[in-house]
């Protein structure tokens, strides 16, 4: 953990680390209850989710943990928790499923309601995130017919249709992970590592035979290979939409960014970048706040 101002190279105020922690190589997300003053992580190649005090230090261990075989976790990869409604929200790409917990689960214990199914469009789930003002779910999922963000309603179970697809073309989405969820504005953010699709190859029925394929068929209409970004489109966008907004080019520094978190109070956007190996901030407090245009019906 670092102070929120924290600038170059600096050392942490606090490391959450060792065997008593039972965190472990495979950790893709992490989402902080600000109203609980809790820390959540999901732990991929334990199948778990855990939950730790918000000042935990060293080889402190978590005061809960979902995991065992009721609750039906694989590989969860992201998380997000609803402080409103008092549920955890968990990806997992092997479970191809969003499941949801009581905030308060420990142990082996089944989840509230799972997500999964074709109707669904969800696979691949590295991406969820809640807007409990407007009761959605979001969820970033990467397959061979859906590479997207899409939506539902918090409380859909099952085998449901989703509320909202963003995807195609237009999108410029590829190969991404985290997605974030401004409950203020209802603005969705997205980072985006790079515009190669190599990730999705299992799931792709027409996946290029050779490197050389792979490359022609993953460049942007350019001609050239897209960098990262962070993308942002509002919650209700439904289609294939290009992003409202984009944080991308040189003088953001941008390479590969994996993880992305929310300040709308102070109007900052935070990036973790595996590429670049480092953590930004940006302060652009017009995302939060600036009207959106109309879009056509040509955008759609």
């Amino acid at each position: 953990m670092f102070a929120r101002l924290a600038n170059g190279l600096m050392a942490p105020e606090r490391v959450i680390e060792g065997q008593g922690t039972s965190l472990s190589r495979t950790m893709h997300g992490v989402a902080y209850d600000e109203a609980n003053d809790e820390m959540l992580i999901p732990v991929a190649l334990g199948g778990a989710i855990l939950v730790f005090r918000g000042g935990a230090n060293g080889q402190e261990a978590p005061i809960r943990v979902i995991q065992g075989s009721k609750t039906r976790l694989i590989r969860p990869q992201t998380i997000a928790v609803d402080p409103i409604h008092d549920e955890i929200m968990v990806g997992d790409t092997t479970a191809r499923a969003i499941l949801v917990f009581d905030r308060k689960a420990h142990g082996d214990v089944a989840p509230k309601r799972v997500l999964y199914g074709e109707r669904t469009r969800l696979l691949d789930v590295v991406g969820v995130a809640i807007d409990p003002t407007r009761d959605v779910i979001v969820a970033a999922t990467r397959s061979a017919t859906t590479t997207g963000i899409v939506t539902f309603n918090r409380t859909d179970n099952g085998n449901a249709t989703p509320r909202t697809i963003i995807a195609g073309q237009n999108t410029g989405l590829a190969h991404f992970r985290q997605v974030a969820v401004d409950p203020g504005s209802g603005r969705i953010f997205l980072a985006q590592q790079s515009m190669r699709e190599k990730q999705l190859e299992p799931y792709r029925a027409d996946r290029p035979r050779s490197e050389e394929e792979f490359q022609r068929a993953s460049r942007n209409s350019s001609g050239r290979m897209g960098p990262g970004f962070v993308g942002v489109w509002d919650i209700n966008d439904n289609g294939n939409i290009a992003p409202r907004a984009l944080i991308q080019g040189p003088a953001s520094r941008l390479i590969a960014p994996g993880g992305i978190a929310l300040d709308p109070e102070r109007g900052v956007i935070y990036a973790v970048d595996g590429g670049a190996s480092g953590y930004y901030a940006y302060a652009l407090p017009q995302l939060f706040k600036e009207a959106w245009a109309v879009l056509s019906s040509a955008s759609r």
